[in-house]
């Protein structure tokens, strides 16, 4: 019995042993292979509806999800010099709508917004600590959040020149004039290769490795 128990706790130990050697291992080969942050979404240019002048908004349409050519009757304002068309401003896809038919608008009122889902792109804020081992051209991994199971391909198009602080207009330094020693993120541009038949949308979060220079 206790030599079975013996024989029992060596192979536990040796089991615990081998998890740990290749963990460790594939914890080197990762650090060693990627430069990897979950500080990423999925961005693209947002373009609004706006009013095109005073009066009544009639035959409004913006569908949110459909997607229009460029220069697609979306509505029209009637208002006392006569009627003003409003077309789609780009080919793209609605995305949110604000208005509704028959209200009263002023110029330049937001009435819904277009994104273009076919020229979407990921930023991830790299820690600047690591930003010497991301060259653009490299190939990248992308995980997006909302889609776990699938792997998106994409490549390193563009390294910002401000540190995410700076560019969000936070300094890094306090009301005392102390610097604050901290690591900075820099801003890292993506294309995506490919939807591989999802729909992507700005804001939603993703995870990156970037193969290292």
């Amino acid at each position: 019995m206790a030599k079975a128990r013996v024989i029992s706790l060596s192979i536990i130990g040796i089991i615990a042993f081998l998890i740990i050697v290749i963990g460790g291992g594939w914890y080197v080969y990762q650090q060693q292979t990627y430069v990897s942050t979950g500080d990423a979404s999925v961005q693209g240019t947002i373009v609004p509806l706006t009013a095109p002048g005073d009066g009544t908004l009639t035959d409004w349409h913006a569908t949110v999800g459909k997607t229009v050519n460029k220069n697609t009757l979306l509505g029209t304002v009637d208002g006392i010099t006569g009627t003003t068309d409003l077309p789609a401003p780009i080919t793209g896809t609605i995305v949110q709508n604000i208005a509704v038919d028959r209200e009263t608008v002023v110029p330049g009122e937001p009435l819904g917004y277009m994104v273009n889902l076919n020229n979407l792109q990921i930023v991830a804020n790299v820690q600047e600590t690591k930003i010497n081992n991301v060259a653009v051209g490299k190939t990248v991994n992308i995980t997006i959040n909302a889609f776990p199971n699938t792997t998106f391909s994409g490549t390193v198009t563009q390294i910002g020149s401000a540190s995410a602080v700076i560019t969000n207009g936070i300094p890094n330094t306090s009301l005392s004039g102390t610097f604050n020693k901290e690591t900075q993120r820099v801003p890292v541009y993506i294309s995506i290769a490919g939807s591989e038949g999802k729909t992507l949308m700005p804001g939603m979060s993703a995870q990156v490795s970037i193969y290292r220079n």
